[in-house]
């Protein structure tokens, strides 16, 4: 296999359009200064983190300025480059993008190639292997910030089959990454289910509002646009009421206390009194015997994306010795970690033992109170905390900042039922990360192994077989 691929430049493979492989706009071309609220969306190092197209966080040109920019454009079907910054990324603007047109900001790059040559996926395939990012990284310039130009890009050689042997390994490719794809949106739906049901019963209180409204007892006056919209959704065809063993563990009246109207017989209570805070610590970098071991230690560099909610690996991990001659504890699986100390409110849930550094915290509940609520009740008050952070240099929570926030609290009972309802969903947002955790395994060991002729595009079938669900 492989005596038919042909070693190619990317100069060579380029579309032979003007303006097919191009940089960002030079200087001050392009500056925060022409940033506007909407219009063309300027494309930067985060809508390429993970090696996927992003397309959140963007910021704006208008339309004329764009259109000055025109040679900086990048579209569907292209291919971008970080040229400076987190070298290695890479990403392909999907055929169905919300946008039709893009500007490439000065720190990237952008590579339309000449379909008759090379199909776009591959060279993607590509670019994200282990051999193509050591390629950038040993052609990187070094002086200042690392950084890589246009000459650099186009001078970067691969092997390259032919176009319809190309567009098998991208089929495969496309297949996995689809699936990895389809996990996280499922995940991200699983995950705002949860947090809805958390904000509808511990928040806006609904349940109650139900009890009431059915009870004939008064809605306090400062609830009652919240009552009208809530009895909205309840003449809605698809409203589906709570069990009536959960609706009897709320009240049908109001009351008004410190933080405003909450149910009746509900407290307040500090955030403090209700969970176990606990402290994390980093081992001796100096002793070899501390690190390497089979104990992930987390820090906030291993913070998945919000809808992952759990924590499965981390960069570092250290060993028995490590943890016990450290401040370093090892936290159940359940466990919520938040960072607070930089970047502060970062919240994730432990899903297997595991230990962190000191820039972070773990939160149990106390009394049998639930992981979930736990961890809802925590991204529910990351705001106040960022803004209860002090510090000279870094934003920082500290054990007082959970004291002086304030929430009405029912009891253990209802933080349990809310679990019940959510831990099937939490349960298939674990497994659909162990599942990419798979798939991405897979594209990354075997792909590489195919890409570069190693192994037979026959083994295809099979390949194509494993990404199947069990």
């Amino acid at each position: 296999m492989g005596s038919n691929w042909v070693t190619v430049s990317i100069d060579d493979i380029k579309s032979p359009e003007k303006y097919s492989c191009v940089g960002g706009p030079f200087g001050s071309s392009l500056s925060q200064k022409h940033y506007v609220d909407s219009g063309v969306p300027v494309i930067r190092g985060t809508n390429l983190t993970g090696d996927i197209f992003s397309e959140s966080g963007f910021v704006f040109v208008s339309p004329d300025k764009a259109n000055e920019l025109q040679r900086n454009m990048a579209f569907r079907g292209d291919i971008v480059f970080t040229q400076r910054g987190t070298l290695g990324q890479v990403a392909l603007i999907p055929e169905d993008s919300i946008y039709e047109r893009y500007i490439v900001s000065q720190s990237q790059m952008k590579l339309t190639v000449n379909p008759k040559q090379a199909d776009a996926y591959f060279i993607y395939t590509y670019f994200r292997t282990n051999e193509a990012k050591a390629l950038i990284e040993n052609n990187a310039i070094v002086g200042g910030v690392p950084h890589i130009n246009l000459g650099i890009l186009k001078e970067f050689k691969l092997r390259l089959p032919p176009l319809s042997d190309q567009k098998r390994i991208s089929e495969v490719s496309k297949s996995i990454d689809n699936k990895i794809n389809l996990n996280c949106q499922i995940n991200q739906t699983l995950e705002q289910m949860s947090q809805t049901l958390f904000k509808s019963w511990f928040v806006d209180f609904d349940p109650v509002i139900d009890n009431a409204l059915d009870a004939g007892n008064p809605i306090p006056e400062a609830l009652q646009s919240r009552a009208e919209l809530r009895q909205k959704v309840r003449n809605s065809a698809d409203f589906k009421p709570l069990p009536a063993d959960i609706r009897a563990l709320f009240p049908a009246e109001f009351e008004e206390i410190e933080l405003g109207w909450v149910p009746k017989g509900w407290i307040t209570t500090s955030f403090n009194d209700l969970i176990e805070l606990i402290g994390g610590g980093t081992p001796k970098t100096s002793v070899e015997e501390y690190w390497n071991g089979d104990i992930p230690w987390f820090s906030v560099v291993d913070a998945p994306n919000e809808s992952d909610v759990y924590v499965l690996n981390t960069e570092k991990n250290i060993t028995t010795e490590g943890l016990n001659n450290s401040s370093a504890k090892l936290l159940r699986k359940g466990t919520t970690i938040i960072s607070a100390r930089g970047t502060v409110g970062k919240c994730t849930m432990v899903a297997v033992p595991m230990a962190m550094n000191q820039s972070c915290y773990g939160v149990n509940g106390k009394n049998n109170i639930s992981d979930e609520y736990v961890y809802f009740q925590l991204k529910n008050a990351v705001q106040t905390l960022q803004q209860m952070g002090h510090g000279s240099v870094f934003n920082t929570i500290t054990r007082d900042t959970f004291k002086n926030i304030k929430i009405p609290f029912c009891n253990e009972e209802l933080t349990n039922s809310f679990s019940l309802l959510v831990k099937n969903y939490f349960s298939k947002i674990l497994n659909n990360n162990y599942q990419n955790i798979a798939l991405t395994a897979l594209r990354d060991t075997l792909l590489p192994k195919i890409i570069s002729g190693e192994l037979s595009l026959e083994a295809l079938p099979n390949l194509v077989a494993q990404t199947e669900p069990a």
